[in-house]
């Protein structure tokens, strides 16, 4: 089911918020790649590519106004910043472990890893406010 008329301004947060979203991932990913001597670990690597897939698929559900939209915003936008954290600030505990205290890397570095994880958690706090209008709309 497509976002009702007075949704269409939720739809256009959502969309906006995983656009913001992807062009986040990728700066922090050209920091890796372009600026960052330390090799990223495979598990790392992998669970990077897993949640910028996920993060595609819900800009994918916002841009067709799915129902789950809200929902899976809510999800991505959350995991992606609790992995961020889990990932590059915890001290090395898995597979998927990086910690930036580990390895050679500045303070622009830093940045490209704080701001994609603040910004993460918004954007699911959004999904998560557009979730709960879309059920009390539902219940009206």
């Amino acid at each position: 089911m497509a976002f009702a008329g007075s949704q269409s301004r939720a739809r256009h947060v959502l969309i906006a918020g995983n656009l913001l979203l992807v062009a986040l991932l990728i700066v922090h990913t050209l920091d890796h790649l372009l600026r960052q001597e330390a090799q990223v670990p495979s598990g790392t690597a992998t669970a990077g590519t897993a949640g910028f897939v996920a993060v595609l698929l819900a800009l994918g559900l916002a841009l067709a106004g799915h129902r789950l939209a809200p929902a899976a915003t809510a999800l991505v936008g959350l995991a992606t910043a609790a992995g961020f954290v889990a990932i590059h600030v915890f001290p090395d505990w898995s597979a998927i472990s990086q910690p930036y205290s580990d390895i050679d890397v500045d303070g622009l570095s830093w940045v490209a890893m704080i701001v994609p994880a603040v910004a993460a958690a918004g954007v699911g706090a959004i999904g998560v406010q557009a979730a709960r209008s879309q059920q009390f709309s539902a219940a009206s």
